[in-house]
This record gives structure tokens, sequence and C-alpha cells, in this order.
């Protein structure tokens, strides 16, 4: 990993807003004036809410410039642009990913978190493009090599480990900037300037907190609408008990949009220069407005620096009012904020520790239930169920039913219900005994021999692209004879894009793995999709997400139809699913979200890249994919696949000529 050796400028820029051609104006004045400058970094968002990204076109930034997702969603052509080059939109422009950390040729350190927080959006699983921060970007940026104090180098020796640790202090185990679209919380804490900076700390968001005490950034930058604020730095304290390690936390106001009514915009750039720092560089000096780290809470008043305690991620009840003061740290008799009312008697004027009626509370006796307790076994008064009695005498086993109900399992009534029947209880055994296929057995794992290898056409590092054995379009001039639509792609087209590891839904991948996984899985089907259109066809994928399974390796099957019947398969797969009993969630991706690595699903991404989601209960026709498709392709006769099997030569043929076909879209 690249050292810094020399001091290097850094320009940092608030949200443009999709306004790029003054963005470049503006920093190729400032470089002229101040520069040169080592690198250029945008918080906030890049783009407009809406915009088309046709503003990137032909533009070529003066610095290296970096930025991440802020609040609004990218642009799908600038989202494009990104899988295809693996970053740079635009000369010297490069998008960092959704949360990452990057290294620069001249030892930079940059990290980023994007997207706003919601509770709801938090437990969902995005995609590298996401504005949403999700658990599993905050797992894959705490998990950063440079966050953990972790080799960045595996293959280095235990002993040049140990003597680089001992060498080391934790404090310079950190990153120099940390780009962010939302403000981490306690910012405000123990700041004297907040008061009067104008700036909302509203839409602080609770996961970033840990980021922050793990990288340690030596500068904090964020934008998140209008408002400049320059926090007053804080240090991070190494093994002498010294802060080797200062913050500086700066938010920047937005070079795009419209001047607020009746003022001008708030300050949206901020430049500084950052020192080499390393273990053998002197400590830097104590800024003179510094304040105590507002992420490390001192266990008593008096405690020194050295004995303080960090708090654990998300302990937001180790501050109150907004972080201005520790709970610890409260002076006796003070008085409390307007809004505030004792928790005890309801009235305002003093904390719950101060309360005048906290010492009757805590002396009522609790071991007595209150007015109106009933022991659920004897239906006496005078104690908890717990304490009962009569407790050990309570019948054991199985509850009996009401009468007059039937168990729906074994048809016999008043006995017992469903969940205790015979029949199920057997049931769920034989379950639990049937034997899972691993992947040495597994059709799609590569792990496995007997792997059809010859039909693959495309791996990558965490996936691969293979033609399906019998695939729905027909290939040889015999079975187009029998009918339906020619084929437009040779070879067919019908691939399947599998994650090289096991696992037996997309959703069900854990969060450390899934970003890496779903960004080249997406990657080949957008290279798919383009070698299509090149053909006059279009994309439809699905996905039969089953955990319980027996031997489930999670995949998506992707077919091309004729561009024409584009607007038509909606409404095939509606129709179809009424047919079956199916019904469709209005909002596809809350309802994935909601099920979570557990859910059990059958998702449909149409040719217009608009998602279909049936949330599977019962019995699922597993063909059911492949049925509709066929039935709008006039392939009735190949919906099995088994029906439409091939020799292993007609196979090859029909893998080399899509292969061939491919190529020029996925290098």
């Amino acid at each position: 990993m690249a050292q810094q050796t020399e001091p290097l400028k850094i320009l940092s820029i608030g949200s443009p807003l999709s306004e790029l051609t003054t963005l470049v104006s503006k920093i190729t004045a400032i470089n002229t004036k101040h520069g040169p400058f080592d690198a250029c970094v945008i918080v906030g968002d890049l783009f407009k809410e809406g915009s088309d990204g046709k503003e990137i076109g032909g533009l070529e930034f003066p610095v290296p410039t970096y930025f991440t997702v802020g609040q609004y969603p990218l642009p799908q052509l600038v989202k494009e642009q990104i899988i295809k080059t693996g970053g740079e939109v635009a000369n010297n422009l490069v998008y960092l990913g959704k949360s990452s950390v990057l290294t620069t040729a001249q030892g930079l350190k940059i990290a980023c978190v994007g997207g706003s927080f919601t509770e709801e959006g938090y437990d969902t699983i995005g995609d590298q493009f996401s504005p949403v921060i999700s658990k599993d970007s905050i797992s894959a940026i705490l998990s950063h090599p440079i966050l953990t104090g972790a080799t960045a180098n595996p293959s280095e020796s235990l002993a040049s480990a140990k003597q680089e640790a001992s060498a080391l202090p934790s404090a310079f185990q950190g990153v120099d900037l940390l780009l962010l679209s939302s403000p981490s919380p306690h910012l405000s804490t123990l700041s004297p300037s907040y008061a009067s900076s104008g700036v909302s700390l509203a839409q602080s968001a609770p996961p970033l907190e840990e980021v922050v005490r793990r990288a340690k950034p030596r500068y904090l930058l964020w934008g998140d609408g209008e408002g400049f604020w320059e926090r007053e730095p804080w240090g991070w304290t190494g093994p002498t008990g010294k802060e080797e390690r200062w913050t500086r936390a700066v938010k920047l106001g937005a070079l795009g949009g419209e001047a607020p009514t009746g003022g001008k915009k708030a300050r949206w750039f901020y430049a500084f220069t950052l020192p080499p720092q390393t273990a053998t560089s002197p400590l830097p000096a104590k800024p003179a407005n510094a304040t105590p780290n507002p992420y490390v809470m001192p266990s008593t008043p008096s405690s020194s620096s050295t004995s303080s305690r960090k708090r654990g991620p998300l302990e937001d009840q180790n501050y109150i009012f907004g972080g201005q003061q520790a709970k610890k740290g409260r002076t006796e008799g003070a008085v409390p904020p307007d809004n505030y009312v004792c928790k005890i008697c309801a009235q305002p004027g003093h904390f719950i520790t101060d309360c005048p009626q906290k010492s009757n509370r805590e002396a009522k006796d609790h071991s007595k239930p209150p007015q109106g307790y009933v022991c659920k076994i004897c239906q006496s008064p005078d104690h908890f169920i717990k304490d009962c009695p009569q407790k050990d005498d309570k019948p054991r086993g199985p509850k009996q039913p009401p009468q007059g109900y039937v168990c729906r399992a074994c048809g016999i009534p008043d006995a017992h219900y469903i969940k205790d029947c015979p029949v199920v209880l057997e049931r769920e055994e034989a379950k639990s005994k049937r034997k899972e296929l691993g992947p040495a057995e597994c059709w799609f794992c590569l792990s496995n021999p007997k792997v059809t290898k010859h039909l693959i056409v495309a791996i990558g590092s965490e996936t691969y692209v293979t033609l399906p054995r019998g695939q729905l379009i027909p290939t040889l001039p015999k079975h187009i004879a029998q009918g339906g639509q020619k084929p437009l792609v040779p070879g067919g087209g019908h691939v399947l894009i599998i994650p090289i590891a096991h696992h037996p839904t997309l959703l069900s991948i854990p969060a450390e793995d899934a970003m890496s996984i779903i960004s080249e899985l997406e990657s080949f089907k957008s290279s798919l999709k383009a070698c299509y259109a090149s053909y006059g066809a279009v994309p439809v994928s699905f996905e039969i997400g089953r955990l319980s399974g027996r031997g489930g390796h999670a995949h998506i099957q992707i077919i091309p139809i004729p561009q024409e019947l584009a607007d038509k398969v909606e409404e095939s797969f509606i129709k179809a699913g009424e047919a079956q009993g199916l019904d469709w969630e209005l909002e596809p991706e809350r309802a994935l979200a909601k099920v979570g690595q557990q859910g059990n699903y059958f998702k449909v991404e149409l040719p217009d890249g608009k998602k279909m989601v049936h949330l599977l209960k019962g019995n699922f026709d597993l063909q059911f994919g492949r049925m509709v498709l066929g039935s709008l392709l006039g392939y009735h006769h190949r919906i099995d696949w088994k029906e439409c099997s091939q020799s292993e030569g007609e196979d090859k043929e029909d893998a080399q000529k899509f292969k061939k076909a491919f190529a020029p879209f996925h290098s």
C-alpha cells in the first residue's frame, strides 16, 4: 500500500447538483490560483434529483476528482458508465463506490459512506448505487483492513506484521478523508460553535458513529444541503496516552442549486494541506480551539483522557439533548431544557435524578402484584405467576384445543392442535433428517466434476454465465421448424448468471459478500442487455428463490425476446399468475426487504427494468417463468427443459456461437 511521503493539497466541494460545467470551471480557477491540488473530493450530490446524467458528456476535470452517491439516485447513464469502466465517469472523475476505502498512488486514504439513513432502509440489501445507508454497506467499510487494523498484505510474514504493529501506534491507523452524505451523530457534542452555526443535524445517521470512531479521519467532510460549518477539532489518544491524531469536521454548502431567498449561497468549497503522518513523524500540535472527543465519553467528570471508555456503536443514550452534556458529567441541581419533563412526576423544572418523588418510587414494594393482577394458574391476586404454589402442579404437555376443533393435517376432531399432530411431527422429523446436497454434488458449483463446463460462456471473480441444459430458445433446424419465434441471438442467448459461491438464494447471501456478488451480476446483466440489443432483442430475467430447495444454488435466468414483444411481458405474467392464484406485491423491493434473508420468492425483471415479485407461500410451479415466456414466444412444446435436450456437441456449438456474440460486450 502506498504511503504518503509529501504534503498533499486537497480541495473539497459541496453538492454541484448537475451544474458540472460550473464545477469544472470553479475547480480550474481555484487550482490555477491556489494549486496545484493533488486531489479534489465532492461531498453531497454530484447530480440533482431526476437528472439523466447527460451533463457529464465531454467534460474533463483538471484535478483527480472523487465522489460517492449522495441522497439522490445516480442517473442510469452514469451507473452504466461506472459499470463499463470500473468507476471512471469522465476524464479524471472517479466514483469511489457507496461504501469503500481508496488509497491513491500518493498514499492519500479516502473513505466514504454515501446515502441517507432511515430505519426501514437500513435493513435492506442495497446495491453499490443505492442512495440509502444499509447494514451491508456499513459492514463492508467496518471490515476494511484500514479500519480493523489488519495487515493490508496477507502474504506478509508474521514477524514483519508484528514489527509493523509495534512501530505503528493505533492512532495512526486511520484514513485521511471520510466523505459522508449524511452527518454522524454527536458532532454537536461539546462544540461551542454549533449553537450559532445555523446547521441542523436532525438527519444524522446513527450507524456512522462507529465508522467515525474506527476510521479516525483527519478530515470528516459532509454535505447534505445548505449551510457551512467548521467544527472545532478533537483528538484521538494513542497507546502513549497522548493525543496523536486530530479530526477536523467540515460541512459544506451546495455549489449548485438556487441561493436561499434573500441571501447568498453558503460556502461551498474548502481547501487544506495534509502533511505526512507516519510512525516516525513528530506528534501534531494540539489545535488552540480543540474540544474533548465527542465520540469518547469520560467515565467520571474528573477522569483523565487515559481512563476514558469508548461508547459502543449507536449508544445514543449516553448523551442527551443534542449531545450537549454527558449524563455522568451533569451537575447536581442543574436546570434541564425547557422541553424536558420528569418521567416520575411528569413536571418540568428538574431532572429525574432530582425529583422529590424519587425516594417514594424507590421505596415502593415491587414484590407484590399491582392492583387488578390475577395469577393465571390459581386466579389469586396475592402473588405473581412465577411465585404460584400450584405452578408445579400444572399439567404439562400439549394444550387441548377447544371443542369442535378439527386438525387440518389428520382430520381428527377435539384431539390436538395441528402443531402437535403426530402426522406433522413425523413430517418435520423426516424433513430435518433429509440430507442436503453439498457443493460437491450441486449442479451449479464449479467444484462438482459433473458441472456442464462446456456450456459456460464467461467467468468473473464472483459469478459466471452459462447456457442452461435444454434452453428455451431452439437453435437446431429441426427444433426451429416445430414453431414459435425464430431465434434472434446466435446460440439462442438463454443464459443463467450464477454466483460461484454456494448460496441458496440471492437474498440469503451474507452482507459482507453480497455487494461484490450483486455488483458483478448487475455488470453481466448490463452486458447481456447490450448484446441482445444488437440483435433486436431485449432481456427478461427471473429468479426462483427457495431456501428449502434440496441443494439449492442461487441463479437467475435471462431470456432474450424480440423488441416488439417487450410491452406484452408484464401482462403475460399477470394473466398467468391469475390462472394459478398468484398475487404480485405492490411494492416489490419493499416486500423483498421485509422478508429478508429468510424469504422465499419469485422475482421477474421486465425489459424496462420494472420488477415483479410474488412471495412463495405454498406449492409453486418451478417451470412458471419458463411457461410464461414459452407461451409468449410460441414455444409451448419447449416448456419442460427435459424435452429440449441436445447432444454435447450441439450444446458446445451453441455455447461457442453465443460466446463469440457476447465477447464484444463483456471484456
